[in-house]
């Protein structure tokens, strides 16, 4: 059940502006951890701090397992490999 919580919160934090804030700028992965497994218990979604590492271990399997519709412009970075599709990359 806890799987299916951190999908639940994922997708809360996509839409919700005071979640993505609070994550924000976070560098430390043990920290963010943290924070994404305390921000998670105080709105009601249970998971665990392996779930959320491992989400972040392998973005692309999470993003296409939690997303039902159309990704943003974050989470196509993410899947691609980081490349934004800047047009003023060397094509070379």
């Amino acid at each position: 059940m806890s799987r299916e919580n951190l999908l639940a919160f994922y997708q809360a934090f996509r839409t919700d502006l005071t979640l993505q804030q609070q994550l924000e700028g976070i560098t430390e992965p043990a920290e963010y951890v943290d924070k994404a497994v305390s921000l998670g218990a105080s709105r009601g979604f249970e998971f665990t701090h392996e779930e959320v590492a491992a989400a972040i271990a392998d973005p692309s399997a999470f993003l296409e397992e939690s997303i039902g519709d159309e990704l943003n412009d974050l989470e196509l970075a993410v899947v691609a490999g980081g490349n934004s599709g800047s047009k003023n990359q060397d094509p070379s």
